[in-house]
């Protein structure tokens, strides 16, 4: 079927023949021919690069050209999200159609979503719109559910089958769900009461294998041998793969891994640059430290990347994995080697991939294999649509008798049935609570009932929730969360508010009972480092792991700073262990917050800028959540405090710098420059001329101008630099706090 053919805007097809795309896959067509735009909805389950977005944007413009609904786009991750979001948005402006992109911050009501046409989310932010019941959400006509599979997720899967099972129960909402091929893809369409198209056709033949010495085991193919140069397998395949000038993609099990497999093979892939490519990498790698305030991981990173070799993984800030992607993409940097999150992230094929280990570490269950989706997330990565005609997977066996195994548990295998993560005690709290905070379900009977519409309802008779479902009701009514009514299900105001600001229950408890702690305790008592280490302590927040290393100086820490702990000491070694990777989560956290060198933060506590960047924007919500919470329990004076720490938190500055980040387009690094040459306030910007402001570094005229504009008239015209505001850290330091060398 041609493009030309469809009923969308000539402007769409215009722009999708520039982009060479004048006709449709074999499941496209499938999919046109089931209903895409007719307003049916449906499970699309096809391989990686099979053209689920191009459906998905079919879908987009015929909803929004012919009717007055909006269109929703779910993603389960930021970055996802964000590339999603340029992809329609270059789209839909041609039409004169707005796109926006919501993540993030989930007690505000977005207002640019009530003028929007197109709206990019993650699952979480529509969670989180539903509890705050925002009006805009009636006005949507197509929701669009990308990997949909990741319902199996233990973290992610909860919130978005349960996002999709509310807005489903609007009768005028199409629903379309994005999917990898999965085993049961008709269950999943059942449920979702939605026409399947189920395909492994792929636009790039793929090739999957395992090799063991030097012999690859293809599916369907001839053995092909290749030369056996090193005692290491991986090494004699990435040899025969460079010397064919391959784009190559490696998975390994972790960081550490990933960045000393990119390091020991920068050498070999540095020879077969061009000198095209080494001058696009030069410029790259200059970007990387740049934007990183030279540190040195940045120098590693940026050396590398000048060989044509980079690692990606989450302790890269989005900076450094943006330019990395980028270059990647253009095809400039030849070997990529990453942990397995990029498989479920972005787009970034390669025509080969390799998978040095199938196995990952759980502190549950210890070392284990991966299942088969996400081995095919993987593999499925190999071949770039539009350059390749074909594209090879091979995953490294150790031993013969491995790679037997791996042939039969991953090469031949079909993935692994999809099922719902609902029925936890974590997930079933926020869900729940979400439920009877908003007025949805009065008693427990409306709660069965909606329970019922969701993915495991469909599977599993609801009422083998009640156990847990009781539980979870009596734990709510203990701490205060519901009231204790025989009959009806009514939020209490804590719990109304909890609910809104999309917390987990046990963290707002935790909270709650910190702060009653810190109400007894002299004020003097309560520092930072308690209200950080409140804030760390709940499940909310994803602590970092403490090192051997680490243990005594943070003993040392915690008998010095005893007093100002807001949570219970603890008494066994399991809650030594949590209790102290907690503490150094709070600890990154106040080294951010007083401006310390980013190098002497990496170095200190041996994590990666992308640690520092995760730790913050994952911190920083519950912070807010804290003042409001010590706000509504009528403590004022900490909510206060609590306030300015989530001021100084989301820009990582000293309390003298709060007046002068008030400024458009000032970050933590300009307003330390403006406070060392002498304006401290906005009080002492009004005394300042323009050509004051130029002479200091990083200042030009633009921003001395609406820097002053907005000093004296509260307004500006300045757009805010993204790079900076986003993640930025200084590589100097004014503090003259008590080091925390003295504890490291």
């Amino acid at each position: 079927m041609k493009i030309a053919e469809l009923p969308i805007p000539k402007e769409i097809i215009e722009e999708l023949e520039k982009q060479g795309i004048s006709s449709l896959y074999p499941p496209q067509t499938e999919a046109i021919k089931k209903g895409l735009l007719d307003g049916n909805n449906l499970v699309i389950a096809i391989p990686t690069a099979s053209g689920k977005t191009l459906l998905a944007l079919l879908a987009a413009v015929k909803k929004v050209e012919e009717t007055s609904y909006k269109v929703l786009y779910l993603a389960p991750l930021r970055a996802l999200a964000y590339e999603k979001y340029l992809e329609f948005k270059k789209f839909f402006s041609k039409l004169k159609k707005r796109t926006i992109l919501l993540t993030g911050d989930y007690d505000i009501e977005d207002n640019r979503a009530n003028y929007a046409d197109i709206i990019v989310a993650t699952n979480e932010k529509i969670d989180s719109a539903l509890r705050h019941k925002s009006k805009w959400l009636s006005k949507v006509g197509l929701v669009i559910s990308d990997e949909v599979h990741l319902i199996n997720s233990m973290n992610r899967g909860p919130t978005l089958e349960v996002v999709l099972a509310q807005l489903k129960r609007n009768p005028e909402v199409q629903v379309i769900a994005l999917s990898a091929t999965i085993r049961n893809a008709d269950e999943l369409s059942r449920w979702l009461e939605a026409n399947l198209v189920s395909s492994t056709w792929r636009p790039v033949e793929l090739h999957e294998g395992v090799i063991y010495r030097n012999t690859i085991i293809y599916k369907g193919l001839k053995n092909v041998s290749i030369p056996s140069t090193y005692k290491d397998t991986f090494l004699n395949l990435l040899d025969y793969v460079l010397k064919k000038k391959y784009q190559t993609l490696v998975f390994l099990t972790t960081r550490k891994t990933a960045e000393t497999t990119a390091k020991k093979v920068s050498s070999k892939v540095n020879k077969i640059l061009t000198q095209k490519e080494k001058e696009s990498l030069s410029l790259a790698a200059t970007r990387i430290i740049k934007q990183s305030s030279g540190t040195k991981q940045a120098e590693e990173i940026a050396k590398l990347v000048q060989s044509g070799v980079a690692f990606h993984h989450a302790g890269l800030n989005p900076m450094q994995r943006r330019i990395i992607e980028i270059e990647f993409k253009k095809g400039n940097i030849k070997v990529l080697t990453s942990t397995p999150t990029l498989a479920a992230g972005i787009n970034l094929p390669a025509r080969f991939v390799i998978i040095k280990s199938i196995y990952r570490f759980s502190t549950s269950i210890g070392s284990h294999p991966i299942p088969v989706l996400e081995f095919k997330q993987q593999s499925g990565r190999a071949g770039r649509p539009q350059y390749d005609k074909e594209g090879d997977a091979i995953v490294v066996a150790r031993n013969e008798t491995e790679a037997q195994d791996l042939y039969s548990r991953y090469i031949i295998a079909d993935t692994e049935d999809i099922e719902s993560r609902l029925a936890s005690e974590p997930a079933l709290r926020r869900i729940t609570l979400g439920q009877i905070a908003t007025e949805k379900t009065r008693t427990i009977e409306e709660l069965f009932d909606f329970f019922s519409d969701t993915f495991y309802g469909f599977k599993e008779n609801p009422v083998n929730l009640s156990s847990l479902i009781k539980s979870v009701i009596g734990f709510f009514k203990e701490e205060g969360l519901i009231k204790s009514h025989p009959d009806l299900l009514l939020p209490t105001r804590f719990g109304k508010r909890v609910s809104e600001l999309y917390i987990d229950p046990s963290s707002a408890v935790i909270i709650r009972s910190g702060l009653e702690r810190a109400n007894r305790m002299a004020k003097e008592l309560v520092t930072d480092i308690s209200i950080l280490h409140l804030v760390c302590s709940t499940p909310d927040v994803r602590f970092i792991t403490y090192r051997k290393l680490d243990q005594t100086p943070l003993m040392n820490f915690v008998t010095e700073h005893e007093d100002e702990i807001l949570t219970e000491l603890p008494s066994s070694y399991a809650e030594i262990d949590i209790f102290l990777s907690q503490l150094k989560t709070a600890l990154v956290i106040r080294d951010w917050i007083n401006e310390i060198p980013e190098d002497t933060i990496l170095s200190r506590y041996g994590i990666g800028s992308g640690d520092i960047y995760n730790i913050i924007s994952n911190a920083e919500w519950i912070l807010y959540s804290g003042g409001e919470l010590a706000e509504l329990l009528g403590y004022s004076e900490i909510a206060k405090k609590i306030k300015k720490l989530h001021s100084r938190i989301k820009v990582g500055i000293k309390e003298e710098l709060l007046d002068l980040i008030q400024i458009p387009g000032i970050g933590r690094v300009r307003a330390r420059a403006l406070y060392n040459n002498g304006y401290k306030s906005l009080e002492d910007l009004e005394k300042a001329k323009v050509e004051d402001l130029v002479q200091i570094p990083r200042f030009g005229k633009e921003l001395a101008e609406a820097i002053l504009k907005f000093v004296h008239t509260g307004e500006t015209d300045f757009s805010l630099n993204d790079l900076e505001t986003e993640f930025e850290l200084e590589s100097e330091s004014t503090s003259s706090q008590k080091s925390l060398d003295d504890f490291f």
